[in-house]
């Protein structure tokens, strides 16, 4: 994407009976969707009444959503997330979920949403975000305050050539913002503090690593798991890389090579047989299903000499 070039948006408004939002909407959106370049798709305010009940929702893009006022849940499965004033909800390609506001009070939030650049699943995956899909800011008006400055950028975009590098620099600051937040947040457990360390994407990770991680021996280790993640530590790690998988294959600088050397796998023939065991499909049949690469693009990608990009993660 050319940054001289002027970014152009759309207003979106809608008003139903529990809910209504005013989006700002790029209208060059879908060349850019699988860019190693942060592409904002969207940017958004919205308000959610009481008695607020979504259907199923599932993510395309990456978004962030801050709650300004109130509280509302987010419905994962079994989990459920309360988020009130302060908090970030971190949303991912493929995440699924329903949203409810279950009191007496209304909703407000600012959201945005962003392309699936591989940039933004580093940002994620391999800093004290990973694993994370809320948080609770220690400092809610520096994280605000990235929200509006994204907003008042896409209001003048039309008129400002320059507004889409100092978009993506903003984005970009904004995650580190949050990221720094994060860091400092002092609401985790033990358990947490020391899961949110662990390189799950290091090569040759073993049970005796993670044990020697965690400092307990690798059947405490495992009940561990068991107890708080209600699943074995090499559940939680294969889970882990084959979602950070996922959201790599959907741009178009990574062969299926290096998503597998960025996931922490050696030999990429392991880590095709692993996907295919996770998924019931091989890398490139998920990235044919997407339906968002013509064939020559699955044919490149699928190569195995494909050089990596700089910028897009570092080599193992």
């Amino acid at each position: 994407m050319d940054m001289a070039e002027k970014l152009k948006f759309i207003c979106r408004k809608r008003k139903q009976k529990t809910s209504e939002d005013v989006t700002l909407i790029n209208t060059d959106r879908m060349p850019y969707y699988n860019s190693a370049m942060i592409s904002l798709y969207a940017s958004g305010e919205s308000v959610l009444q009481p008695g607020y009940s979504s259907r199923p929702q599932h993510m395309v893009y990456w978004a962030l959503e801050y709650i300004c006022e109130g509280e509302f849940l987010v419905i994962r499965g079994e989990n459920r997330y309360r988020l009130a004033a302060g908090d970030v909800l971190i949303m991912y390609p493929g995440f699924r979920y329903t949203k409810e506001n279950p009191g007496n009070s209304r909703v407000r939030k600012k959201e945005i949403m962003l392309n699936n650049s591989p940039l933004i699943s580093i940002l994620c995956n391999r800093s004290d975000l990973n694993g994370r899909e809320m948080l609770r800011c220690s400092d809610p008006a520096a994280v605000e305050a990235y929200f509006d400055r994204i907003r008042e950028l896409v209001v003048r975009s039309e008129e400002d050539g320059n507004s889409g590098q100092i978009l993506q620099n903003t984005i970009f600051a904004l995650f580190t913002e949050i990221i720094a937040q994060c860091g400092s947040a002092s609401v985790y457990t033990s358990f947490d503090d020391q899961l949110k360390q662990l390189d799950v994407f290091q090569p040759d990770l073993t049970l005796e690593r993670m044990a020697e991680h965690f400092k307990v021996g690798k059947r405490t280790l495992n009940r561990m798991f068991n107890r708080q993640l209600n699943c074995s530590p090499f559940q939680y790690l294969i889970s882990a890389r084959m979602k950070y998988a996922t959201q790599l294959l959907r741009s178009n600088t990574l062969s299926i090579k290096n998503v597998a050397e960025e996931c922490g796998y050696n030999h990429p023939s392991f880590f095709i047989a692993e996907f295919k065991k996770y998924f019931r499909k091989t890398p490139l049949e998920y990235r044919r299903d997407l339906g968002i690469f013509d064939d020559a693009s699955l044919k490149a990608l699928a190569g195995w000499g494909r050089k990596r990009k700089s910028g897009t993660g570092k080599k193992r």
